[in-house]
C-alpha cells in the first residue's frame, strides 16, 4: 500500500498537478514519516515489538511532520486553529498546536490499528473516509476548492480499491500493523493538511473512534491496561453475537458513510455536534443490545446445562 501510494503521487507530478513548492515539501515530509512508520511496523509484524516501543516510533513518525513548524517552517503540518462548535475560530498557541497535532496523529494510527480486527474492516472504513474527504476538499468550500489536496484521498482510495479484493473475507492478504498504521497516519494528515477538517473526519470515523474510547475506558475502570487485548471491541461483540464478517464490515462502513455524508450536508456546527452525539448513541445502543442478547444466551445455556434431579419414587 505504501509503495502504491508513492507511485500514485508520482503520477500527479507527471501530469504537473502539484506546482507549489510548499506542497512538495509537505508531501516529502509525509512520505518520509509514513516510510519510517511502515518499516518499523513491518519489523513489528515479522518479529514483534513491545507496546511502549511501538508508541515511541508512532510519536517519532508524527514528529517528522509536526516539528518543522517549531523553526517557523511553513510546510510543517500542524492544527493551529479549528472551528469551535460554539461559534468562531479557536487559535492555538504553537506548543499547544504541536501537542494537539501529535495526539491527533498518534490517536488515529492506533484507532485504525485496533479497527483492523476483521477481514476488510479497516480498509473499507478508510475507503469511505477517503471518499468523504475527497468530496469535502474538491467541492467545499465552493469559493476556494482545494483541488491539489483532494488528490491525496483520491490516491489513497485507489490504493484501497486495489487492496481490498485480497483483504476481503476470507482474506488472502492482511495489512498487519504496518498497513493499519499507514492508513491511520494518512487519514489524520489528510484531514488537517489543507485546513482542519476534524469534524468531518470525526463523523466519518466516529463509530470506530468512540468504540476505541469506550474500550479504553472500560479496561481502565476494570483495572486492566488500556493496551491489553480482549474481545471488547464492537466488531468482536457483533461477531460473537452471530454476525458474519461481511455483515459487520457492511454495518460499520455503512454507518461511516451515513455520518460522513451528514458531515458534508449539515448546515451548522451545532448540527454537526449533534450528529457526533448521535454516533455515540448508536454505539451505546448497539453495545447495550449486544450485552442484553449475550446475557439471554448465557441464561439459556445455563438453564439447559443445569442438572436435573430424579423424581421421588
Amino acid at each position: 500500500m505504501y509503495v502504491a501510494f508513492c507511485l500514485g503521487l508520482a503520477l500527479t507530478y507527471v501530469v504537473d498537478v502539484f506546482r507549489y513548492k510548499v506542497e512538495t515539501e509537505r508531501l516529502l515530509l509525509l512520505l518520509a514519516a509514513t516510510g519510517l512508520l511502515t518499516v518499523v511496523m513491518l519489523y513489528d509484524d515479522a518479529v514483534g515489538l513491545g507496546p511502549g516501543i511501538k508508541l515511541a516510533w508512532q510519536v517519532a513518525a508524527a514528529a517528522l511532520v509536526v516539528l518543522p513548524r517549531l523553526r517557523g517552517v511553513e510546510h510543517g503540518i500542524v492544527i493551529d486553529r479549528f472551528n469551535s462548535p460554539l461559534g468562531g475560530t479557536v487559535e492555538l498557541p504553537l506548543l499547544a498546536a504541536l501537542g494537539f497535532t501529535l495526539l491527533w496523529l498518534v490517536g488515529m494510527m492506533n484507532t485504525l490499528n485496533l479497527l483492523d480486527g476483521l477481514d476488510g474492516l479497516a480498509g473499507s472504513v478508510t475507503l469511505v473516509a477517503c471518499g468523504v474527504l475527497f468530496v469535502h476538499t474538491y467541492f467545499w468550500p465552493r469559493d476556494n476548492p482545494q483541488f491539489t489536496i483532494s488528490l491525496l484521498p483520491a490516491v489513497l482510495a485507489g490504493v484501497l480499491v486495489g487492496f481490498l479484493p485480497f483483504n476481503w473475507h476470507p482474506a488472502r492478504t492482511i495489512m498487519g500493523d504496518a498497513g493499519a498504521n499507514f492508513l491511520g497516519f494518512m487519514l489524520a494528515v489528510i484531514s488537517i493538511i489543507g485546513g482542519a477538517k476534524i469534524a468531518t473526519a470525526l463523523l466519518a470515523l466516529g463509530l470506530p473512534i468512540l468504540d476505541v474510547a469506550w474500550v479504553i475506558v472500560y479496561r481502565t475502570v476494570h483495572g486492566r491496561s488500556p493496551l491489553s487485548a480482549d474481545r471488547g471491541h464492537l466488531h468482536h461483540r457483533l461477531l460473537d453475537g452471530g454476525w458474519t464478517q461481511p455483515q459487520i464490515v457492511g454495518f460499520v462502513a455503512g454507518m461511516s458513510a451515513l455520518f460522513g455524508f451528514a458531515a458534508l450536508v449539515l448546515p451548522s456546527r451545532e448540527a454537526k455536534l449533534a450528529a457526533i452525539g448521535a454516533v455515540g448513541i448508536v454505539l451505546l445502543a448497539t453495545v447495550a443490545d449486544l450485552a442484553r442478547r449475550d446475557r439471554r444466551r448465557r441464561a439459556t445455556a445455563g438453564h439447559l446445562a443445569a442438572p436435573r434431579t430424579s423424581p421421588r419414587q
